[in-house]
């Protein structure tokens, strides 16, 4: 174990394994670190920074030095500039105040990073070995993966790939564009998506997830989930918890939703599967809104329509005029739950 310090930053020694084909005078290159030793006390915070590459959390076995492996890479047809940051690049461990930070070394002005991030530039591959503490990890664009770590976790990513799965912990995700998948997950699990495609299942926690116009979607999860989409598609399945939404544009569809549901839609198409006692309010724009109550329920239906349709099953009298409508009344069936729908111009649909 490396003696206890207050701040270090340890030199790096290498070994060099280069392979490659010359293509257009250059040649694919791979330069493997020694594997690296560190110090981390459980709970202390460790940071890993990155512009390109990839980052690999791995849980330590007990007793076992944490180690960092590296690795550093430049592609077959590099851009104006990418050797010379190739040779250059490193990277560095310290730690202070008890946070290990584990970042490239090479870039050193805003504007230099911004350079290093553009494809074509040298990636930089880390796999780090720990105890499981709590982490942060920062990457401009690559790939990010977490298998069995057991405190929370944030990752930001503006382009790339986040995998983890058999966490145990506050789980936050930022990503611009690219994948994310969790899966197995027992805690809190937040996810901020722009383009990105989300894919949460398996979680014992609330979720929540924030996507502009990304695909996502989300099931098995034992806990409350929140939802909010400009104009992407969302796609539910098995939530046991209540489900709180705001639907722009987009899709919305969910079965086997047994807690209760509160919801905002605009022009999108919301498709709803009750699974549980029925206790919902929904309110539409232009979109369309269906439920699907449980068999053999008497729900209770409250619907209301300034100016759109209203579609309810043969027992239920709607009435045929156009301008504001409403409808109470209760479906065939042990009374029990209630729906209560509100349209602007959208379609409303009990099915």
């Amino acid at each position: 174990m490396l003696a206890s310090t207050p701040f270090r930053v340890f030199a790096l020694s290498v070994f060099v394994a280069m392979t490659g084909v010359a293509t257009s005078g250059f040649a694919a290159k791979e330069v493997k670190f020694k594997e690296y030793p560190f110090e981390i006390a459980r709970g202390e915070r460790l940071v890993v920074q990155g512009v390109r590459g990839s980052v690999k959390l791995i849980v330590s076995a007990p007793g076992k030095v944490p180690v960092v492996r590296a690795r550093k890479l430049l592609a077959d047809s590099p851009k104006n500039g990418a050797a010379e940051k190739f040779e250059s690049l490193s990277f560095s461990v310290r730690r202070e105040g008890g946070i290990v930070t584990i970042e490239p070394k090479g870039p050193t002005t805003r504007q230099e990073w911004i350079g290093w991030s553009r494809p074509g530039q040298p990636d930089l591959a880390l796999e780090i070995e720990s105890p499981s503490t709590p982490a942060e990890i920062h990457l401009h664009s690559g790939n990010v993966t977490a298998i069995g770590w057991k405190d929370q976790l944030a990752v930001s990513l503006q382009d790339g790939r986040v995998a983890t799965s058999d966490g145990d912990g506050a789980l936050r995700i930022s990503i611009l564009r690219g994948d994310v998948k969790v899966d197995k997950q027992k805690g809190l699990v937040e996810v901020e998506s722009h383009t990105a495609k989300v894919a949460v299942s398996n979680v014992e926690g609330d979720v929540t997830v924030h996507s502009f116009a990304g695909e996502s979607n989300i099931s098995s999860v034992k806990g409350d989930v929140s939802l909010r989409s400009k104009s992407g598609a969302m796609g539910l399945a098995k939530i046991t918890g209540s489900l709180a939404f705001d639907n722009g544009r987009g899709r919305l569809e969910g079965t086997v939703i047994e807690g209760s549901v509160r919801g905002t839609n605009d022009d999108g198409a919301v498709s709803l599967q009750l699974a549980g006692e029925a206790d919902v309010s929904i309110e539409t724009g232009e979109g369309t809104v269906g439920i699907k109550p449980p068999g053999g329920a008497g729900v209770l239906l409250k619907l209301s329509s300034e100016d759109g349709p209203i579609q309810a099953p043969d027992s239920v009298k709607v009435p045929k005029i156009s301008g504001p409508k409403s409808v109470v009344a209760r479906l065939d069936g042990a009374p029990k739950g209630v729906i209560v729908l509100r349209s602007k111009r959208g379609l409303i649909r009990i099915r």
